[in-house]
């Protein structure tokens, strides 16, 4: 598995472990997180690599700078079939629009499952890319977000142009 960092316009420094072009992990600005979550893992030495390959590096632009949903292949190491469905009803999140950790739990057919799904967020390998930041509590909170805590979560709905006035 390689490891390479490239910039992105709007959020700065991305990291990123990837095998050709499938992605497995993603932080912004941090480094030792993408250690950390191969260590995790058993997943042996990431490689640097001075650069992802520039169709990853596209992609990667597309979504973070250009608010694409992200649509290629997404490669999970130790997830159970329940994070993975939550990662995939994530996924069909529209940029600008949020649904609730409950609304996440009744798509997947898991209606008392809230929690558990903000679990499987916070568990999310692929920040940005799978966008667990359009997922909120109930009653307009924010909650956390695994990279870069609730102002990040912040920020990012807020390019996104979510009005976020009323929000706590």
């Amino acid at each position: 598995m390689r490891w390479s960092s490239f910039e992105t316009r709007r959020l700065g420094t991305l990291f990123m472990a990837y095998i050709d072009l499938c992605p497995f992990f993603v932080s912004l600005g941090r480094p030792e997180q993408v250690r950390d979550w191969a260590q995790d893992r058993e997943l042996g030495p990431l490689v640097w690599g001075d650069k992802a390959p520039r169709s990853l590096q596209d992609v990667a632009h597309a979504v973070v700078d250009g608010g694409k949903p992200y649509e290629g292949p997404v490669g999970f190491v130790r997830e159970t079939a329940f994070q993975r469905s939550v990662l995939r009803a994530t996924c069909a999140i529209a940029q600008g629009e949020t649904r609730t950790y409950g609304e996440i739990a009744q798509a997947i057919g898991r209606p008392r499952a809230a929690r558990a799904v903000g679990s499987a967020l916070a568990a999310n390998p692929l920040p940005l890319l799978i966008p667990c930041h359009r997922v909120v509590g109930a009653g307009r909170r924010l909650g956390y977000y695994s990279d870069g805590g609730p102002e990040m979560k912040r920020r990012l709905l807020t390019w996104e142009e979510v009005d976020l006035a009323s929000w706590r």
